[in-house]
């Protein structure tokens, strides 16, 4: 998959041309749309994406239908809708990189080149934005992520800690804040949480250590050694300072703990950032700073990874020309620059009108700390999910963690041959 990824995560380079300001671009993209459209939008339910979903729906008119489900459950659901029968009942969704990926791989995505042409220039959108695969617009990109280090700096600076750089320096001070906080509760948060948290957190930290979840230009798993065992390993560390539900974990349990004020420190999403200072649901306003996520041994690269978010459409979304404009002309108004402007501090957005703020820095300390990209193997969706199932057993000393990697390999291995993946290498050098 020959997708721009690098380009979007490191800033990009090239704008788009438009003769008109960002705010008349963003008005005239509300009132191009037609009426008797019914145009819906299905998203996951934080800051930057809440946002997106008022400038959506601000289009709506008589005659003209405009939603955006915002729901925790927004991955099952995209890929519900976008892998059925039937025409999917969304027209656009957000998704993450990864979930990029496995729509992709399914071929599930409907191409937006030929909208990018027609209306890309009229509503400056920018190169940086666009996700092309083999040349053909994919997804718009409109921010980035990774996960950081959430810590709170009024405790840190009460006990005289240096900002924790591996993930043992991350638990020798785990052990000190318990130890002298009586209000910590779990000194670490962290998403361990079966299926995908889990695998996230396992491929950040193989990454950090070094490790790779493929054979070189193959797609044959190597996950399955030594390297894969250190890695579950690390895991199994950090889980006496967490919630003994840690291994049912998920982001939004790892942004509750950090709010509450019950962990010390935490590994989330940058893009999460702005909810420590949401007073109406947190206790630590201005308390939490964000650092780049530990290593997993001295002198390691971060174990985090460069993501992007972005929107995409979906191939079966049925035939209405009318209607795939009308829910793009939608998007070019919520990723619009005047839109940008309005949510400047709710993430770290793609376009370049954007100035980082206090939550804007976790993609720039995560670079600085070598964080690669995620990966992009059409076939690593497969891995990544194998690896998601068997974690808790090996985690909870169930499984040793070494049998639990290998049956992973197994699955996945069964599970690429009946995609044809296993065979790519060979096609590509025929």
């Amino acid at each position: 998959m020959n997708a721009t990824r690098r380009q979007i995560l490191s800033g990009g380079v090239g704008l788009g041309v438009s003769s008109l300001t960002a705010s008349a671009a963003a008005e005239l993209a509300c009132k191009a749309l037609p009426s008797g459209a019914d145009i819906n939008f299905v998203g996951n339910a934080f800051p930057a994406i809440q946002h997106l979903a008022r400038r959506a729906e601000s289009c709506a008119r008589p005659g003209l239908k405009v939603a955006f489900k915002l729901t925790p459950q927004a991955r099952v659901e995209t890929e519900l809708a976008f892998g059925s029968q039937s025409p999917s009942p969304f027209d656009a969704a957000v998704v993450s990189m990864g979930l990029f990926s496995n729509l992709y791989s399914r071929r599930q995505l409907n191409p937006m080149t030929d909208l990018v042409t027609k209306f890309g220039a009229r509503f400056a959108l920018e190169e940086r934005m666009l996700v092309r695969v083999d040349g053909e617009v994919m997804a718009i990109a409109f921010m980035q992520n990774t996960q950081n280090l959430y810590l709170r700096q009024d405790l840190f600076d009460r006990h005289r800690l240096a900002v924790p750089t591996t993930y043992a320096d991350m638990l020798s001070a785990a052990t000190l804040i318990k130890a002298r906080e009586p209000g910590i509760t779990f000194a670490v948060a962290q998403g361990f949480g079966k299926g995908f948290d889990g695998a996230t957190e396992f491929t950040n930290i193989l990454a950090s250590l070094g490790g790779r979840f493929f054979e070189p230009r193959a797609a044959l798993p190597a996950f399955q050694n030594e390297v894969g065992v250190q890695a579950v390993e690390v895991m199994r560390s950090v889980l006496p300072h967490m919630t003994p539900n840690a291994l049912a974990s998920n982001s939004d349990d790892v942004m509750n703990q950090l709010q509450q004020g019950s962990a010390a420190m935490g590994i989330l999403w940058a893009s999460r950032a702005s909810r420590m200072d949401d007073a109406a649901v947190s206790k630590v306003v201005g308390k939490m700073s964000f650092a780049a996520a530990p290593s997993a041994l001295p002198g390691g690269r971060s174990a985090a990874h460069l993501w992007w978010d972005g929107v995409v459409m979906p191939k079966n979304l049925g035939k209405s020309v009318e209607r795939r404009e009308a829910a793009f002309l939608v998007m070019m108004d919520m990723l619009s620059e005047a839109s940008v402007r309005e949510g400047n501090e709710l993430t770290i957005w793609v376009r370049s009108v954007y100035r980082p703020g206090r939550f804007g820095t976790g993609v720039v300390v995560a670079q600085k700390a070598g964080a690669a990209v995620w990966p992009g193997e059409p076939f690593f969706s497969l891995a990544h999910a194998e690896v998601g199932k068997v974690l808790p057993d090996a985690l909870k000393g169930e499984r040793k963690p070494r049998d639990a990697l290998a049956a992973a390999a197994a699955a996945y291995v069964s599970a690429a041959t009946d995609k044809g993946f296993l065979d790519l290498p060979k096609r590509a050098t025929s």
